[in-house]
Formats: structure tokens, sequence, C-alpha cells
């Protein structure tokens, strides 16, 4: 009856991490303010930034837009929340109230920090953001194809994005939205959106706007494409020829408030069958990892009822035969799982290398992310939670027997990403190469210059960093 216990355990446990990296995906784009300064864990301005953050999704109104602040001087915290004008109610508030729970984990300890999803965006700073124009950090993304005729198509864009300024930036107190399409060379149509905070003056959005069309034409990334973004903490603007939006006619009021909690609106048929194939698939692929690592599992105990000599060997292995001895097998499983090679027959290029020697250099090194299957490492909008996975499976091979955590611990790391892990020991077996650093910290290479996930499959992205 045990052992069935601890099948049923293992199975909802890589059931609940798809769960996670499907239910929350991650920001397409996240930065660090570095100059507002860092707080300190269970600070005042730490509680007062949790207690603000709480507030957001409720507070937002109808038009998607919400400023507030909280606490005094020098610990006071101002936050903005802006929605796609095109976002109904509902999904805004959901957008809103994911970002108030991943950006704090994404920045830890960053007085200042902005946000982007595609529906919603947060922003929030120990200095005064209302009503301020802030162009930097900016993002932008493009669409890999060119456009046919680019002489003719930069005309009709242009064309296109001027009229949407001026609709933009005339669109009041509540809000700063504009879409609209033309027609470009080969009669193909060319959709466009703008917006600014509504908090901006006039001027202040049409010259944010400005300066984002000017990027269009000047960065040679997005110069002649037939798709792309150009985001900014005050204002953004995107162009496809493709409808990315949901049409709001001009003179239609704006939408009713809604309970934050009500189920979402959805824009389409075909929305509602994605969201119904992901749920299906997510919980197929699990219900199929489960099964097999179940399978794994009773066939190496029937293996070892036959075979009392490997009972012993393992023995002779981990010192000891008992819970932690299956948390280490556990620890191998998820590496395994993540590299997609087995322990004994890890392949690094041309070399045969040991699974758990590789993962702990990659870890010490900063670049865990090599030891994730390629396939796996294709879907970057997963790579964090599978990088904390790598962590967790290191702590669960520590050579020291006492450091292993149990599974009741793993099972608290696998289901809060806020919980904070602590840093692992040499695995057991480790390959000594002497020539990386201990103190090198997990995660280096995720910083906020991370890739963008959430992104469509005929767009790629990069970051600017200029300074402010």
């Amino acid at each position: 009856m045990g052992s069935w216990r601890e099948l049923l355990f293992l199975y909802l446990i890589l059931l609940n991490i798809l769960t996670l990296t499907v239910s929350q995906p991650d920001l397409q784009y996240y930065f660090r303010i570095s100059e507002s300064g860092n707080y300190s864990t269970n600070s005042t301005y730490q509680r007062n930034l949790e207690t603000l953050l709480s507030s957001l999704p409720s507070g937002t109104d109808r038009y998607g837009f919400y400023s507030s602040s909280f606490g005094e001087d020098p610990d006071r915290v101002n936050a903005i929340v802006l929605c796609r004008g095109d976002v109904d109610l509902n999904t805004c508030r959901r957008c809103i109230k994911d970002s108030t729970i991943k950006l704090p984990q994404l920045v830890p300890n960053y007085k200042g920090a902005i946000g982007w999803y595609d529906y919603c965006m947060l922003r929030y700073s120990n200095k005064s953001i209302y009503g301020i124009r802030a162009t930097r950090p900016s993002y932008y993304m493009w669409n890999n194809e060119n456009a046919s005729s680019v002489n003719e198509f930069n005309l009709a864009l242009r064309s296109l994005l001027d009229g949407l300024r001026s609709q933009a930036v005339s669109g009041g107190a509540h809000r700063k939205f504009a879409t609209n399409n033309t027609v470009g060379p080969d009669f193909q149509t060319i959709y466009g959106l703008m917006q600014c905070t509504p908090d901006l003056s006039q001027i202040d959005c049409n010259n944010c706007l400005l300066g984002a069309t000017e990027q269009i034409s000047k960065n040679p990334r997005l110069r002649g494409k037939r798709g792309g973004r150009y985001l900014t903490p005050s204002c953004s603007l995107r162009y496809q020829t493709y409808q990315f939006f949901t049409e709001i006619p001009a003179d239609a009021p704006p939408p009713p408030d809604a309970p934050a909690d009500a189920p979402p609106a959805t824009s389409g048929k075909d929305d509602n069958t994605t969201r119904t194939i992901i749920i299906i698939v997510v919980s197929t692929i699990g219900s199929m990892i489960g099964f097999i690592v179940c399978v794994c599992i009773f066939l190496r105990k029937r293996k070892q009822k036959k075979n009392p000599k490997q009972k012993v060997e393992e023995y002779a292995m981990h010192g000891q035969f008992s819970v932690k001895s299956d948390v280490f097998s556990f620890g191998v499983l998820v590496l395994e799982i993540l590299s997609g090679q087995k322990n004994n027959s890890f392949r690094n290029g041309e070399n045969v290398e040991d699974l758990l020697s590789y993962a702990w250099k990659t870890w010490r090194e900063g670049t865990s992310s090599n030891l994730i299957d390629p396939v796996l490492r294709a879907n970057s909008g997963s790579m964090r939670e599978m990088i904390r996975c790598i962590h967790i499976g290191l702590l669960c091979v520590q050579e020291n027997i006492t450091e292993r955590p149990t599974m009741a611990s793993v099972v608290l790391m696998l289901s809060s990403s806020s919980l904070s892990l602590p840093v692992p020991s040499e695995p057991a077996f480790f390959l000594h190469s002497g020539s990386t650093n201990p103190k090198l910290p997990l995660l280096q290479e995720h910083g906020h210059q991370m890739a963008v996930s959430d992104r469509s499959t005929n767009e790629v992205s990069i970051t600017e960093l200029d300074p402010r």
C-alpha cells in the first residue's frame, strides 16, 4: 500500500509542475528599475508594496486604468496599471492580478519595476510616476516576414499611424486608445493600434507616440517588416497584416462594470476552443507522464525484489537506503526529464558526461538553461519554472543525506514559486573540476535581459536598455 501512495504522490507532483507552468505564464517582458534602489525583506516598503499591489485589480476602472499610492515617504509606493483598450474588464483585472503576483517574484527586493503582458502593464516605483512621460525602458518586437513593395507599405503604414496618433491623443482623461486599418500594396490590409496612459497630457501623449513611430522607421529590425510593436512605460503601438485587436465602435459607451471574479468574456468561438484544447492537452500530458513514471518505479521496485544485490549496491553507493535515497532518485528523475537524457549516459556535444556533474557545473556557472532539452528550451515561457525544477532536483541529489529535503518539502517548493530555495551543495559522485566558483548565484542569466515569452510564432523580440 505504501508504494502505491508514493506513486500517487509523485504523479501529483509532476501534474502540479505542468499546471503551474501553463496557468501562470511569464510576463512578456519585465524590467527592474535599478536607480530606484532596493528594499529589505519584511521592511515597511515591502509591506506597503504588497498592500498596494493587492488593491490594483479591484481598483481598475472600466477603462482599464488605475493609479494609486500607499504609505508615507520614504517608504511610499506608487503604481500604475493599464490594460489594452479593447480588453474587457474581467480579462483586464485577471491580467493585472497575475502581474501583481509575478512581477515582484521576478525582480525581488527592487523598489521600482515594470512588466508587460499582451493585455496589461504594471509599473511601480518609490518615485512619483503619475502624469510623467517615461520612454525608458523600451521593448520592441517584429514580424520576421518582410513587407512586399516596402516603399508603398511604409507610406501606407505611416499614414495609418499618423491618424491613430491623432485619435489616441484626443481620447480624453479616461482612455487614450485608437485602432484602425488601411489598405497597403497588393490590396493587403494593415491593422494598427496606439495607446497612452490616460494620465498623460495631450502634448506628452503625442510626443510619446511620435517617438515610437519614429522608431518604426529608424530601427533596422523594424523597418520594412510586415508587423511590429514598440512599448514604453507611457505609450505603445503595434501594427500587423492580420487583425490582432477587437473592434470597438468609436461612439459605443464603455462596458458596464463587472465583478472581478466573474468568468472572463471571450472574443470569439476560436478563443474558447483554444483554451479547451490547452486544458485537455495539459491534462493528457500530465496523465501520460504520471503513468510512465509510475510504471518505471513499479518495475524498478519489482527488479529490486528479484535482485537483492541491486539493493545492496544502492546502499553502498548512497550510504543509506531510506526515504532520502528515494528523494535522491526523484531528483535524478527530474534532471533526466528536463535534460531528456539518462544519468549514466548524458551526452554533451561529443562528450559523454555524468548528468549530475554537468547539472551542478551549469548551476554554479549560471548557465542552467544549457542542461534543458532543446525541445523544452524552445518554450521560453516555461524557462524560469524549468530552471527552478533543476534547482529542486539538485537539492534532492546532494551528497550529504541530511541536507536533502523531504518529499513534503519538495511538494511545497514545487507548489509555491515565491518560496525561496536553499543553496544546494555538491551532489553525490560529482566529478570535481576545480574551475567553477561555488558562490556564483543561480539564474545569473535570467535577470532583466531574460528572453521574452508569450509572443506569436512569427515575431521575435529585443529589449532596448538605454538609461533614462
